[in-house]
């Protein structure tokens, strides 16, 4: 058949096709949800129909055994088996078999409201890349969140998040949100765990997109059986993720204040000891302030290094700053500079050992001698921790075939 023929005989088909296209596809994961998925598929699809969204329901499902998919499939909503175990891995599965421009997310559990997303699609259509709900805005149910996740929790994980990176987000780990499919896609989520509500907002946020929050609920689930979170297991998870993705605040600043807190010990005490008010700073004091100095500068190179290799790896865009760094810095500068650290070092311990042999080895006034030693050993350990952290860096800039 020819194709105007086969046009003149089909004259609805490109209408067709365009009412095929979906808008909004509702993502569900799912693990033995038997007692709640019905009503949860309902209001999904009620939502769709009542404001006339082309849209589509999908259960995730992570291997449920109580016929939990038989009862989604029966209303309608479309299943996608995802064999990988864990709530990010589900919602992974789920993501990439939608169809729709924009995805909705949310649990299975009867705690949130499908029928109250229009807010979200709203912000979606005026351009926005991620919308969180936010159940502290909303409102909470009694009983819907367990005090330690409310008081505690939440707020202490949400308030890192828009510390570490600049979010502007309320409810961090609200599971009902909603997002353009092709944006989220492009972040290359992994995490296979809880851990995969903070993952798509900290990469939202590191990739620059336009994330809102809207109001939204929270009731208490419909189940009978414990929620598969386990508070202390997840939320550390949690913190995990958002301190590896911060290592400014994971090294670089605790190094900061270590090694400047340190360095102000170490030469405040070189000339003899130290009193303020009733308390005397001796050469004890010095050699924990050593300490401090050494452990400061292992953070701020630890912290260099991953800076780099998140940008090399493409955790993160460089910034300016150490693109400035990184054209000036260079192996064979900072041998030298470390070099000379280590022979200062060297020639202190030599000076020191002189003295001794100068008394023939004899007893001398340790603290005395110890104002010499300590800053001897400190520059040794810094030149030389200069030295190999310049080579590694070195390494990670090394061309790829």
């Amino acid at each position: 058949m020819s194709a105007a023929a086969l046009l003149k005989a089909n004259p609805e088909t490109p209408r067709a096709r365009r009412t095929a296209e979906i808008e909004l596809t509702i993502v569900m994961p799912c693990l033995n949800e038997a007692e709640t998925i019905a009503v949860c598929v309902k209001k999904a699809r009620a939502f769709l129909a009542e404001h006339a969204i082309a849209g589509e329901v999908i259960v995730a499902d992570n291997g449920s055994i109580d016929g939990s998919q038989q009862i989604a499939n029966a209303l309608g909503a479309r299943i996608v088996h995802v064999p990988a175990r864990g709530y990010g891995a589900a919602l992974i599965g789920g993501i990439e078999a939608a169809k729709g421009k924009y995805v909705a997310m949310g649990d299975a559990d009867d705690s949130y409201d499908f029928g109250g997303l229009m807010p979200f699609v709203a912000a979606l259509r005026e351009g926005a890349d991620l919308v969180m709900g936010n159940r502290f805005q909303g409102g909470i149910a009694q009983g819907a969140m367990p005090p330690l996740h409310r008081w505690l929790g939440n707020p202490v994980l949400s308030f890192l998040g828009r510390t570490f990176f600049d979010i502007p987000v309320g409810d961090f780990h609200c599971g009902l949100r909603a997002f353009r499919r092709d944006s989220i896609s492009g972040l290359g989520l992994t995490a296979p765990g809880m851990e995969f509500a903070s993952e798509m907002v900290v990469k939202a946020a590191i990739s620059k997109l336009d994330i809102r929050e809207v109001p939204t609920t929270l009731q208490p689930d419909g189940r009978s059986r414990p929620p598969h979170l386990r508070t202390w297991r997840d939320g550390w998870r949690h913190l995990r993720f958002l301190l590896i993705y911060a290592p400014k605040f994971l090294f670089l600043y605790p190094g900061l204040a270590l090694a400047v807190a340190g360095l102000i010990g170490v030469l405040g005490l070189v000339r003899g000891d130290v009193r303020i008010g009733d308390v005397e700073f001796g050469i004890h004091t010095m050699i924990f302030a050593a300490m401090a100095v050494l452990m400061g500068s292992q953070l701020i190179g630890l912290s260099v290094m991953a800076r780099r290799y998140g940008a090399i790896a493409g955790m993160w865009p460089e910034s300016g700053l150490m693109r400035r760094v990184r054209n000036w810095f260079s192996v064979e500068r900072a041998c030298v500079g470390g070099g000379l650290m280590l022979a200062l070092g060297i020639g202190g311990a030599v000076t020191a050992t002189a003295i001794w042999a100068s008394s023939g080895f004899g007893g001398l006034n340790p603290a005395a001698l110890m104002r010499l030693t300590i800053p001897s050993m400190l520059l040794g350990c810094l030149g030389l921790q200069t030295v190999v952290t310049a080579f590694f860096i070195g390494l990670l800039d090394q061309p790829r075939g």
